[in-house]
């Protein structure tokens, strides 16, 4: 037998390992953090990622002794945001003792305490492949408890494998946070649902049903999830930001005025703004403009107004403070300098054609969408994905909160799909879309 490399023969050093997991809990917040912020780019995030990774490295290599000794403990108590998580990470990622490492995890999982429990989907979440389906499978058919059933469907769904019967079982369950992880899980395969089971979930008395049932029927093209988002806009249902967010991405005279008419009402201003740079119009350019007059929407309107039309809006400060534990990106939002945007629309505007849609200054299409995707910051990465799963119908596993390299692989997927994907009509044959 060969002697073991010698620095496998060291000593272990349990305070450097343990400083390994702090530092991974650490830049774990701050990935998490950077994914939505709109002061990062993916390259930046890819950065930060980098870091989180050699630490989570580090601790797989330790082997069994930082398994049993470190890591174990660290999931069961989970007492820290992104250490659990980690621990879970470098348990499920383990190459000695593999098997024992993944059946302890599971076993946390199954005794369904909540924080163990969240970091455990947390990292299941990240951790797709290495064979990890064919333990997860058996136990959606073995009836476990109802948040475990959740965060196993809703974990099989972003890995794109299917759960078997228990899925069209878990419609009917008497849990509503297991219907709800159902039909999350079935934005894998949106084709799938049926108007009968929609129409179900749209009804639910459950706002997490019904939401995450709107959002699967969008995806299908279903002209009753259409109609439901045009209800949502108008009586101010629950899902009201969901629906505009749809309604933008559709565009079309009927939604550009009903969306419009959200800034006249100040309840909605924020929501709509949230929106509006996907519409992609002059007249939504124009209308972000005016808001940025008003200084508690001047930085929603500002990113808005960017996104249509490319401008790299000049700011006269940062936002508000976004640094706390429950991190509000739009905090960060920097305040922009009207005058001067005022300035480059009033040279600009004849450039950009009523009738037309734009993305970053350039007519909307696959490559504009997908390259504002690339290009642009974190904040708005999540609207574009969902513009692109719009579009698509659920073709690709998009996902805002994948690794990066995960995200990049979806973003080249998506350049290969054939354009017709991109302009067919999102409403499922209605031709209420309003094109690109």
């Amino acid at each position: 037998m060969n002697p073991l490399p010698r620095h496998l023969g060291l000593p272990v050093s349990w305070e450097m390992l343990a400083s390994h997991l702090d530092e991974a809990g650490f830049l774990w917040r701050q990935w998490r953090r950077a994914l939505v912020a709109p002061d990062h780019v993916l390259d930046e995030v890819a950065r930060v990622e980098a870091r989180l990774l050699a630490h989570l490295d580090a601790l797989v290599l330790a082997g069994r002794g930082a398994a049993t000794r470190l890591l174990m403990p660290a999931l069961v108590e989970a007492d820290e945001p992104g250490r659990g998580e980690c621990a879970a990470l470098g348990l499920l990622l383990q190459e000695e003792g593999r098997e024992a490492a993944v059946r302890s995890v599971l076993e946390v999982l199954q005794a369904g305490e909540e924080g163990p429990c969240s970091a455990i989907h947390a990292a299941l979440l990240c951790a797709r492949g290495r064979g990890l389906e064919s333990w997860l499978r058996p136990m959606v058919d073995a009836s476990p408890s109802p948040r475990v059933l959740s965060a196993l469907l809703e974990v099989l769904g972003v890995w794109r494998v299917d759960p078997g019967p228990a899925l069209e079982a878990s419609f009917s369950h008497e849990a509503m946070q297991v219907r709800a992880a159902a039909f999350r899980c079935l934005r894998s395969w949106p084709a799938r649902l049926s108007d009968s089971t929609l129409e179900v979930g749209l009804r639910a008395s459950s706002a997490e049903v019904s939401g995450a049932a709107l959002e699967v029927g969008l995806l299908a093209g279903s002209r009753l999830a259409w109609w439901e988002c045009r209800r949502q806009v108008r009586r101010g249902g629950p899902h009201r930001q969901l629906a505009m967010g749809a309604l933008a991405v559709a565009g079309g005279p009927d939604a550009q005025k009903s969306l419009l008419e959200g800034l006249g009402d100040a309840s909605r201003g924020a929501e709509t703004l949230r929106v509006l740079g996907l519409l992609g119009t002059s007249e939504a350019a124009r209308a972000c403009l005016e808001a940025m007059r008003e200084p508690s929407w001047a930085p929603l309107a500002a990113e808005a107004f960017a996104l249509v039309t490319g401008m790299d809006v000049p700011a006269v400060g940062p936002g508000e403070d976004g640094g706390g534990m429950a991190y509000e990106p739009e905090a960060d939002l920097p305040l922009p300098e009207v005058s001067r945007v005022e300035a480059w629309w009033a040279e600009r505007a004849s450039r950009f054609n009523p009738a037309s849609r734009y993305v970053r200054g350039l007519p909307l299409g696959q490559v504009s969408l997908l390259d504002a995707l690339r290009d642009g910051a974190m904040y708005r990465r999540r609207s574009l994905w969902w513009a692109v799963a719009l579009r698509t119908r659920g073709a690709l596993g998009l996902r805002a909160g994948a690794w990066t390299r995960v995200q990049r692989a979806e973003e080249d997927a998506a350049r290969r799909l054939p354009p017709a994907r991109f302009a067919q009509s999102l409403e499922g044959g209605l031709g209420a879309g309003g094109g690109a």
